[in-house]
């Protein structure tokens, strides 16, 4: 591995779960394809049910998820990217909560589905009153860290290992959950307002993480690493992203070894600028229709993900699809290419059909 790729991460998506971010391995092939499901495909076709139980026990969670994961492997025997991890990652904390977790951490209580993931309703966020009350938690007596505490006690003592990737969000994901779209409002007529709330987010985040990993590091899962998730950084403008978020990105990116940046599957050029100005970055991702060659150019030494819309593999054809993957991967490779929240109406040639085509690709340069 070098010493660029010691710092990377990769992207991964397992099943029903949100992205979550791992180190990269050194062996990764030039172009990394991937295809994740929607929470619905899942309950659809294996029967798995996502409402609390799911989160909550992980003697139930690795059940369902050996499920999930034994039916990848029989519908789609020849997809790489679903033998990337064995059967611990089912005996795991990836996924919990969805990206609702950081929010329960401040007393909101998620609602849950059988064939979704648990969501904060935005009537529930708190109000501006409580906000300003609000000093550092203690963590240890939170009880939405205590649950947690508690599955990785039951995780260890029937796996050992305890595995995982929580979902943390973002700054701004998770001050719109807390504070609701009033955060919008508030860094225009009230700066000092948010810029109060993202430092409490942020120092909240930071000691979760830590407390968190450093109980997973003690059983033997190494992990020190955090991704950002901004996906909703497109509701602002790179003056405002510069101005309020980028320096809570940096204070992230300095509490741990590993970094990197999720914007989600939309055009991230508007913000480039800004986000390098992150020294500690290792992962960024960003829609296919990006500007990839800057993104190249800036990010030379960066693990880079594509996300490729699932609307593409229903409804352009394969032509044009073999075209738009041979640019991202003339473009852009070594770098990771996924297709992410596929949903049941999807048929399974359409994927097959994809990812076999990729690999043509990738072996056609080779």
């Amino acid at each position: 591995m070098t010493g660029e790729s010691k710092k990377q991460l990769r992207g991964y998506i397992p099943p029903s779960a949100p992205l979550n971010w791992e180190p990269v391995t050194g062996n990764e092939p030039p172009l990394r394809v991937g295809v994740s499901f929607t929470v619905n495909w899942f309950h659809k076709r294996v029967g798995v049910d996502y409402s609390e139980r799911y989160h909550t026990d992980p003697e139930y969670r690795y059940e369902c998820l050996m499920k999930m994961k034994t039916h990848l492997l029989k519908s789609f025997p020849d997809i790489a990217y679903f033998k990337e991890h064995d059967e611990s990652e089912c005996a795991t904390l990836t996924g919990i909560f969805g990206v609702c977790f950081v929010a329960m951490v401040y007393g909101l209580k998620p609602a849950y589905f059988k064939n979704n993931w648990p969501a904060i309703s935005p009537n529930d966020c708190l109000s501006i009153e409580e906000i300003k009350k609000l000093k550092p938690f203690d963590l240890k007596n939170n009880p939405a860290v205590a649950q947690v505490f508690e599955q990785m006690d039951i995780i260890k003592r029937n796996w050992g290992v305890i595995d995982g990737y929580v979902n943390y969000q973002g700054v701004l994901n998770n001050a719109l959950k807390i504070r609701g779209t009033d955060i919008f409002i508030d860094m225009i007529d009230d700066p000092g307002l948010a810029r109060f709330i993202f430092d409490h987010i942020t120092d909240t985040m930071i000691n979760l993480m830590q407390m968190i990993q450093g109980r997973q590091r003690e059983s033997g899962f190494p992990i020190n690493s955090m991704s950002t998730s901004n996906c909703v950084l497109n509701m602002i403008s790179q003056e405002m992203y510069e101005e309020f978020i980028l320096p809570y990105d940096i204070r992230l990116s300095e509490a741990f070894e590993k970094f990197g940046v999720h914007s989600c599957n939309w055009i991230i050029d508007p913000y480039l600028d800004a986000i390098g100005k992150i020294e500690n970055l290792g992962y960024i991702d960003f829609g296919s229709e990006s500007d990839m060659p800057r993104i190249k150019r800036m990010f030379p030494n960066v693990r880079r993900h594509v996300f490729y819309s699932q609307e593409h593999l229903r409804n352009k054809s394969p032509e044009e699809q073999e075209a738009d993957v041979r640019r991202i991967y003339e473009t852009l490779a070594p770098c990771d290419l996924s297709v992410p929240d596929i949903e049941i109406t999807m048929p399974d040639e359409n994927i097959i059909r994809f990812v076999s085509m990729t690999e043509n690709v990738m072996k056609s340069y080779e």
